[in-house]
């Protein structure tokens, strides 16, 4: 597992120009493939453990249908 910093976002509507925030928390990596000049809110942040799939060693548990 491994720990990640999920934020509240403000960023500005690309057709109104009005400062709007994000309706969630998101990561770093996802502000940024949404909202590009995204600016986090400060006293937002959780931390999330998340599952990390680069050290998977479970076997594969569920079968294949027989055909």
């Amino acid at each position: 597992m491994k720990t990640i910093e999920y934020w509240m976002w403000r960023y500005k509507d690309p057709r109104s120009g009005e400062t709007r925030r994000t309706a969630f928390p998101l990561s770093a990596s996802e502000a940024a493939d949404r909202y590009p000049d995204a600016q986090r809110i400060e006293g937002t942040m959780t931390l999330r453990e998340v599952y990390d799939h680069e050290r998977d060693t479970v076997t594969n548990v569920f079968r294949h249908a027989q055909t």
